[in-house]
C-alpha cells in the first residue's frame, strides 16, 4: 500500500513538473512572437534633430543654424533636380532645405536617427522693420497650394547677428505633399511674405529616408569660420 502512494506522489511530481516546464516554454515563445514590436519608454525615445529629447534637438538644431554665418562642410551635400538639399548636419542628423523666391528665407526639415521621421520645420528669415524678440510669437497666415489659409504663429526660436531671425511654426496644415506655401504676416508685422516652391518635397523625403536607414556613416561636420 505504502508503495501505491509513493508511486502516486512520484507520478504527481512528474506531471506537475512537465506542465511548469510546458508553461515556462509557451510564455517564452509568446514573447518571440512580438519580437518586431517597436517597445518605446521614456528612456529609449529620441527625437528631432538628433538628439536626446524633443527640446535638446530644437536646441540644437538652433546652434547649428546660428552659423550662418561660417561655412558649415558636411560629409552628405546634395542637391535634387527639384532644388532641394540634402545635407548631413552631424553623425546622426539630414537636413532637408528650401529657399524662397526671393531668396531672403530658408526653409529647414530635419530627420534624425534611429527613427528617421521628418520634425517640426524651421524657418529663417530677415527681420525687415520688425523687431521682436527671443520668445515671442508672430501671427501670420499660411496658404498650402489652392487650399484654404490656416492661422499660424511663429515662435522666434533665436535672432542672428545680421538680425534675421530663427522662427519655429505652430499649427501648420500638411506640407508632405504641398507645392507652393505662401506664408502672409499680419498687417502690424512689418515683414516680408515668403513663397516657397516645395515641389518634390516627398520624394526629397524618401531619398533622405533611405540614406537615415542605410549604414552609410554621417560624420560629424566640421565647423570652419570663414567670417570676413
Amino acid at each position: 500500500m505504502e508503495e501505491y502512494i509513493g508511486f502516486g506522489l512520484a507520478g504527481l511530481l512528474v506531471v506537475c513538473l512537465i506542465f511548469w516546464v510546458k508553461k515556462l516554454l509557451t510564455r517564452k515563445k509568446d514573447l518571440y512572437d512580438y519580437e518586431d514590436e517597436i517597445i518605446l519608454d521614456n528612456d529609449m525615445v529620441h527625437y528631432g534633430p538628433f538628439s536626446g529629447s524633443a527640446k535638446n534637438s530644437c536646441q540644437r538644431f538652433v546652434l547649428l543654424l546660428v552659423f550662418s554665418s561660417s561655412f558649415l562642410t558636411a560629409d552628405i551635400e546634395l542637391r535634387t533636380i527639384d532644388n532641394w538639399g540634402i545635407s548631413s548636419w552631424g553623425n546622426e542628423s539630414l537636413v532637408l532645405q528650401k529657399t524662397s523666391y526671393n531668396t531672403h528665407s530658408n526653409l529647414y526639415i530635419e530627420m534624425q536617427r534611429p527613427f528617421c521621421i521628418c520634425t517640426d520645420p524651421l524657418i529663417t528669415t530677415t527681420s525687415g522693420s520688425s523687431n521682436f524678440n527671443i520668445g515671442d510669437r508672430i501671427e501670420a497666415v499660411m496658404t498650402v497650394d489652392d487650399r484654404k489659409p490656416k492661422k499660424i504663429v511663429f515662435d522666434v526660436k533665436n535672432i542672428f547677428e545680421d538680425g534675421s531671425y530663427l522662427l519655429k511654426p505652430k499649427y501648420y496644415p500638411s506640407l508632405r505633399y504641398s507645392e507652393i506655401i505662401k506664408i502672409k504676416f499680419a498687417q502690424n508685422v512689418e515683414m516680408d511674405e515668403m513663397l516657397f516652391n516645395t515641389k518634390g518635397m516627398s520624394n526629397a523625403m524618401k531619398q533622405s529616408e533611405r540614406i537615415c536607414f542605410s549604414e552609410y556613416p554621417l560624420i560629424e561636420s566640421d565647423i570652419e569660420d570663414v567670417r570676413i
